[in-house]
């Protein structure tokens, strides 16, 4: 299970799982590997603006020179600034603030400020409609943009990547199961096709405590980002995600809660944006710790559904599933746990899961009937409901690094997904188990 036999299983890669278990400070300076983090604003606003025939550029050439640090000198973050590639004449922005109370406070400072003062009429000339607004807050903790920690400066050169908004509409406003519906479902899947979600939103149903810019009201949004080196890396996205098992059955699911057609906008960034396609950073660490008692949830009985990539580090977008059955047990009072999975071709194999107390660290190995060889460990521990481990193994002769998530969903339902990586920094996804606890 919570394993993989890597490079041993090089010759098992292609079969289904039917026929084997074997696994596979906003200066304006650039540095010449731009680094990112993630966002930690509250509150944020996603604004679409129409503008007038063969003006926009105009537009973003007084944005980039005026609105960038002026704004920012309020308290407010600038994130985003982009060129929409299918509407000639929109001009989209993304700006955070801390929380409510402050949007309107710097909101107030900068447009009764002298810059905005001294350049509105140049702005609003550019204007046909600048109402079209979404107020929006992360939809989950850690949820906000992955940005440029450094801006380009003015006169950069245009970045020539996409970032690709995804609104969904609903018909009620974003509960708990729309939540689960992406993460378990929609994002994994955007994942394994090649691009995950840097950033995801839903609609901030507070007052507008700033009526002076009007925000849409009455609507329930979940918005998203993902990015790509080029729009033909995206076409590729599309073409992957299309091709999996399943994909009409959850487009099904997320239609049902729909009140309208999906949106999505593929925008260009303007020179100076913060948020863009950016080589992730390097997530691969030996360091993180957990507690002891990370996998209490997992003892007993489940039922486990899989999809598991047919071939790894091959642009495959062709998945096998299967079911299978686990069982798992806690001892040394917790220190080690160990589950048992039974695979329809009738071969098993068993997880162990050792914590080493003075390190704080659990270490994870795999064994199958296949092979009666222990893996290579991965070691980590949970953060709340989430656990990441990583170690490094062979995957058909290529050494890889190894990632294992484990995402707990409450007492009957958990996650766990492996992926490789050459460089610790893009990870493809290859194998999916969705647990759900057996009867009793």
């Amino acid at each position: 299970m919570a394993g993989g036999d890597l490079g041993r299983a090089a010759s098992a890669a292609g079969r289904n799982l039917t026929q084997a278990v074997t696994p596979g400070a906003h200066a304006a300076r650039m540095t010449s590997t731009p680094t990112t983090r993630r966002d930690d604003s509250a509150v944020l606003e996603l604004r679409r603006y129409t503008l007038r025939p063969g003006r926009r550029d105009e537009l973003i050439e007084l944005f980039e020179r005026e609105f960038i640090e002026s704004q920012e000198a309020c308290g407010l973050r600038v994130l985003g600034t982009f060129r929409d590639l299918d509407r000639a004449d929109h001009f989209v922005w993304l700006r955070g603030f801390a929380d409510l109370a402050e949007r309107a406070r710097q909101l107030d400072a900068f447009y009764g400020g002298p810059v905005w003062r001294a350049h509105r009429e140049a702005a609003n000339a550019t204007m046909i409609d600048s109402d079209d607004v979404l107020l929006l807050r992360p939809a989950r903790p850690g949820g906000g943009a992955v940005a440029l920690d450094d801006r380009p400066p003015i006169g950069a050169a245009p970045h020539g990547s996409i970032v690709v908004a995804t609104t969904y509409l609903l018909a009620s406003p974003v509960d708990d199961a729309m939540r689960v519906l992406f993460e378990h479902e929609l994002a994994p899947r955007a994942r394994a096709a090649g691009a995950g979600p840097i950033a995801r939103f839903e609609t901030e149903a507070a007052r507008n405590e700033f009526p002076r810019l009007p925000v849409r009201e009455g609507v329930h949004a979940f918005v998203w980002l993902t990015s790509f080196t080029s729009v033909a890396d995206h076409e590729r996205y599309l073409a992957a995600l299309r091709a999996q098992p399943g994909h009409a059955a959850v487009e099904a699911a997320l239609g049902r809660r729909l009140a309208a057609d999906v949106h999505h906008a593929r925008l260009a960034p303007t020179a100076r944006s913060l948020l863009r396609h950016a080589d992730p950073p390097e997530t691969y660490t030996l360091a993180r710790t957990g507690d002891v008692r990370d996998f209490d949830f997992l003892a007993g009985a489940w039922t486990v559904r899989n999809r598991r990539l047919r071939a790894r580090g091959a642009r495959c977008v062709e998945w096998d599933e299967a079911v299978h059955t686990c069982r798992a047990q806690l001892l040394l009072g917790g220190v080690v746990n160990v589950d048992e999975n039974h695979f329809p071709n009738r071969d098993a194999a068993l997880t162990f899961r050792i914590f080493d107390v003075a390190k704080r660290q659990w270490s994870i190995y795999w064994i199958t009937s296949t092979h009666g060889v222990l893996t290579p460990p991965v070691h980590g521990g949970f953060v709340g409901d989430h656990g990441e481990f990583y170690g490094e193994d062979e995957d058909a002769g290529r050494p890889v690094k190894v990632r294992f998530r484990w995402t707990r969903l409450g007492r009957d339902q958990a996650r766990w997904e492996q992926s490789f990586s050459s460089d610790g920094r893009a990870w493809e996804l290859n194998w999916v188990m969705d647990f759900a606890r057996a009867e009793a």
